[in-house]
C-alpha cells in the first residue's frame, strides 16, 4: 500500500504519460521476491517458512534498498541515454518470460484456495511436488469458495469485453468480489472459525514510515542482481504501456524522461518504505477506461490510497485470502501467451526458440536465471546474424533503371559481364571476411551464366565500417583486379565515405569507381568495357588502367526492351517498353495487344528519350481476375508485344539499334539475348503453322459432318451429337 501511494504521487509530477498508473506490479514483485529470497542468512531460515516471514524488518530493509538502487540506476541511465539497452529484451523473450512468470505467480496463490500452506518457490516443479504431496490436506470450503470467486471474475471479464455497455463491469469485478467476500466472512463467523477460511487480519494504519536509516550500503552486492533485472523489466514494461496509451490519445512521450520519472519515483519511494515500482498493465487499463486525461489521475489515486492508509485499513480486516488469490490468478491468466508461441512458430523459428527458452528457463531455472539465459541466447542469435549479412544479387528490370533482388523480382535480366550485389549490413571485424568469401563464391558460381568482368557493390545498408573492414575491402579489390575484374561501389553513405577517405581507400581504388547510383555504376562499367575492347583492337598490349582509357566520347543508351513487374505497384502490374526510336501510332498496336488478352489499362505514361526514343509505361490489370497478371498472362502478353516490336523494327530498317562504334547499346534487342531474333522468327513460324493446321482440321471436320451426318461441337456451336436418320425397321 505504501508503494501504491508515494511513487504514484511522485510520478504524476515528473512523468509524461497521462494515463499510466505507477505502483507495485506482479512481475517486479516476483523478481524482488525471487531475488531477495535467501539473502538474509541462515538465521532467518526457521520452521520451513520464507525469510520475509521470519525476519520481516530485515527483509523490508533489503526491499527498500533495492528500490533505492533501482531508482539510482534509472536516473543515471536516463542521463547517459542508456534506454536502448532494453532493446536486447526482444518481444519473444519478454512474452516467454511473462508467460512463465504468470504461471509461477498463479501457483504461488493456490495455497489460499486449497486451504493449506505450501512453501513458496520460484521453481515450478517445487510447487507442483509440494501440492501433490500434501493434496490430502485440502480444505473443502476454501476450495469451493475460491472456485466460485474465480469463475465469477472470469465470467465478469468475458461479459465486459463482449458487451460495450457493460465494460465498466470489468474493473469493478475485483472490487465487488472483495466487498462480497468481506461481508461473507463478517456475517458468517463459522467460515473463519471452523471451516479454515483465512483472511487478511490487522493492517497497520497511519502514515508511511521513513526508511532511509535502514539503507545499508554494505548490502548493495546482495541486491544488485535483483535491482538490475527490476530496472530493465520495469522500465520496459512501463515504456511499452506508456507509448501504447500515448499513441491512442495522440501525444508523444520521451523515453529518457520516462526513465528519469520512474527513477525519481523509486528513489523517493525507497525513503518511505516502498519496494520497486513501475507502470502497471491492469491499473493503466482501468485508468484509461475510466477516462483519465492527465497526470491528475495519479494524484487522485495517491491521495485516495493515502486516505485509506490513514483511516480505512480496519475495513480490510475480514478480507478473505481466497478472494485475493482468485483476483491474482484471474489477472495473470491472460499473460500466459501460448497463442503467441504458436504464432511465432509459423512466423520465425528463431523467435519461437527464444520464447520457449525464456518460458522453460523461467519455470525450471528461476526467474532471474531464466531471463538471463533467454537474453544470452538472443544475443547469440543477433551476433550470428550480424556476422553473416545477406548478400543480395541484383538484376535490372528491363526498360527501367531499377535494380532489384532476384528473389523479389522474377522478370529481370543480367547486365552482360557485370555482377551487381547489395551488402545487407554494416561491415566490421566479425563479418568482413564472410562478405569477401561470399562475393568470391558468387562470382565463381555465375561464371557459366554471366562471365563476370565487373563487380558493382551497392552499399546502401552499410552505415559504418571499421578498420578491419577497410583492410578486407582493399583485399577484395586486389583479388578481383588480379583476376582481371574491376570493382565499382554505388550509394556509399557519408559516414562510410569519410572512413574510406581516411583509410586511403578512395585514392587506392580510384575516385572514378564510386557512384551515387547503381545505374551510373553500370553505365560506367559498360563504357569501360567498350573502351577496353576498342583498345584491344588497336594494340596487342592490354592496358587495364582506367585512367589511361578515354571513355568520355562513349555514350550508352538502352536498346529495345520489354519489362514486367508485379512488385513495383500495390495493385497493378507494370509494363515497361523502351524504344530506341519511337514509331508513330505504335501505341494503338500495343493497346490492341492488351485488349486481345483481356487486360485493362489503368494508366499509361510515355516519356521521350534522347535521339527520338520513347519509354512507355503501362499500369494494367487482368479483366478476368481484377488484379495483377498471372505468370501465364504475363508470358502471353510479352510474346504478343515482342511480335509488335519485331514488326515495327523490320519496317524501320533496323534503325532502333545504333551501330556507331562510339555508342553502346545498354541491352541487346528486346530482352538482351543474342538469340532473341531467331526465337521470334521461330515463334512466328510456329504460329503460322498452327493456324494452317487448324484450318486443315476444320475442313476435315466439315467433310466428316456432311458425309456421315455427324455434328461436332466445334462446327455446330455446341449442339448435341446426332447421327444420320435411319429408316425404321419392319417388325
Amino acid at each position: 500500500m505504501y508503494s501504491a501511494c508515494v511513487p504514484t504521487l511522485v510520478y504524476a509530477l515528473f512523468g509524461q504519460s497521462r494515463q499510466l498508473a505507477v505502483g507495485p506490479v506482479a512481475m517486479v514483485s516476483l523478481l524482488v521476491e525471487a531475488g531477495l529470497n535467501g539473502q538474509l542468512g541462515p538465521e532467518c531460515d526457521k520452521d520451513g517458512k520464507a525469510q520475509y516471514i521470519n525476519c520481516k524488518e530485515q527483509y523490508v530493509a533489503l526491499a527498500c534498498l533495492t528500490a533505492a538502487v533501482v531508482g539510482i540506476m534509472q536516473i543515471v541511465a536516463s542521463i547517459l541515454q542508456l534506454g536502448f539497452l532494453v532493446s536486447f529484451l526482444g518481444h519473444p523473450v519478454i512474452s516467454g518470460f511473462t508467460s512463465g512468470a504468470a504461471i509461477i505467480i498463479g501457483l504461488s496463490q493456490i495455497k489460499y484456495v486449497l486451504g493449506f500452506d505450501i512453501p513458496k518457490s520460484q521453481y515450478v516443479y517445487d510447487t507442483v511436488i509440494n501440492v501433490v504431496s500434501s493434496i490430502e490436506q485440502t480444505k473443502g470450503m476454501p476450495l469451493l469458495l475460491g472456485i466460485v470467486w474465480f469463475a465469477y471474475l472470469y465470467t465478469n471479464k468475458k461479459i465486459a469485453a463482449k458487451y460495450p455497455r457493460l465494460k465498466m463491469m470489468g474493473p469493478l469485478g475485483p472490487l465487488l468480489s472483495c466487498l462480497l467476500g468481506t461481508l461473507l466472512l463478517y456475517f458468517v463467523p463459522t467460515l473463519r472459525d471452523e471451516l479454515h477460511v483465512k483472511y487478511v487480519g490487522s493492517i497497520p494504519s497511519g502514515i508511511f514510515p521513513i526508511s532511509i536509516s535502514s539503507w545499508q550500503i554494505d548490502k548493495i552486492p546482495l541486491v544488485i542482481g535483483t535491482a538490475i533485472s527490476s530496472c530493465l523489466i520495469g522500465y520496459m514494461e512501463s515504456i511499452a504501456i506508456g507509448k501504447n496509451l500515448a499513441a491512442k490519445h495522440g501525444y508523444e512521450i520521451e523515453a529518457g524522461q520516462e526513465m528519469f520519472a520512474l527513477g525519481i519515483a523509486n528513489l523517493v519511494g525507497a525513503a518511505f518504505s516502498c519496494y520497486p515500482v513501475t507502470g502497471s498493465f491492469s491499473r493503466s487499463a482501468v485508468n484509461n477506461g475510466t477516462g483519465a486525461l492527465s497526470q491528475l489521475s495519479g494524484v487522485v489515486t495517491g491521495l485516495v490510497m493515502f486516505a485509506t492508509l490513514m483511516f480505512l485499513t480496519p475495513l480490510f480486516y475480514y478480507l478473505p485470502k481466497f478472494v485475493l488469490a482468485a483476483i491474482v490468478m484471474n489477472s495473470v491468466l491472460p499473460l500466459v501467451a501460448f497463442g503467441e508461441a504458436k504464432h511465432l512458430f509459423f512466423v520465425k523459428k528463431n523467435d519461437f526458440v527464444l520464447w520457449v527458452t525464456a518460458f522453460l528457463g523461467t519455470l525450471f531455472l528461476g526467474v532471474l536465471m531464466g531471463i538471463m539465459v533467454a537474453v544470452g541466447l538472443s544475443l547469440v542469435i543477433v551476433i550470428y546474424e550480424s556476422v553473416r549479412p545477406q548478400i543480395t544479387i541484383l538484376w535490372r528490370i528491363p526498360g527501367t533503371t531499377i535494380y532489384r533482388s532476384m528473389k523479389q523480382e522474377s522478370r529481370g535480366s543480367f547486365i552482360p559481364h557485370v555482377f551487381i550485389c547489395r551488402i545487407g549490413s554494416s561491415l566490421y571485424f566479425a563479418n568482413a571476411s564472410f562478405v569477401k568469401d561470399m562475393l568470391m563464391a558468387y562470382v565463381e558460381d555465375l561464371e557459366d551464366v554471366n562471365k563476370t568482368e565487373y563487380v558493382v557493390i551497392e552499399m546502401t545498408p552499410v552505415v559504418s565500417v571499421d578498420s578491419t573492414a577497410c583492410h578486407v575491402i582493399k583485399d577484395i579489390v586486389n583479388d578481383f583486379r588480379s583476376r582481371g575484374l574491376q570493382v565499382a561501389f554505388a550509394m556509399v553513405g557519408n559516414r562510410v565515405d569519410k572512413t574510406l577517405r581516411k583509410a586511403g581507400l578512395k585514392s587506392f581504388i580510384g575516385e572514378q569507381w564510386f557512384f551515387p547510383t547503381v545505374e551510373e555504376a553500370v553505365i560506367y562499367c559498360i563504357k569501360h568495357q567498350h573502351a577496353m575492347k576498342m583498345r584491344s583492337m588497336q594494340t596487342t598490349v592490354q592496358d587495364t588502367d582506367a585512367d589511361a582509357i578515354d571513355i568520355s566520347a562513349i555514350s550508352v543508351h538502352p536498346g529495345n526492351e520489354i519489362g514486367f513487374s508485379n512488385d513495383l505497384h500495390a495493385s497493378c502490374s507494370m509494363v515497361f517498353i523502351n524504344l530506341v526510336k519511337d514509331v508513330p501510332m505504335i501505341m494503338s498496336d500495343l493497346t490492341a495487344v492488351f485488349k486481345r488478352n483481356q487486360i485493362t489499362i489503368i494508366r499509361a505514361q510515355i516519356d521521350p528519350l534522347e535521339d527520338s526514343g520513347a519509354k512507355h509505361i503501362y499500369f494494367i490489370k487482368s479483366i478476368k481476375s481484377g488484379s495483377k497478371l498471372s505468370e501465364l498472362e504475363t508470358q502471353r502478353v510479352r510474346e504478343d508485344l515482342e511480335v509488335v516490336l519485331r514488326k515495327h523494327k523490320c519496317s524501320s530498317n533496323d534503325d532502333l539499334i545504333p551501330t556507331s562504334p562510339s555508342r553502346v547499346s545498354f541491352a541487346d534487342d528486346l530482352q538482351g539475348t543474342g538469340g532473341q531474333t531467331d526465337r521470334m522468327l521461330r515463334l512466328e513460324q510456329a504460329l503460322e503453322q498452327q493456324m494452317e493446321s487448324t484450318k486443315m482440321m476444320q475442313s476435315r471436320l466439315d467433310e466428316l459432318r456432311f458425309t456421315q451426318g455427324t455434328c461436332f461441337p466445334m462446327s455446330c456451336g455446341g449442339r448435341s451429337l446426332v447421327g444420320k436418320a435411319q429408316p425404321p425397321k419392319s417388325p
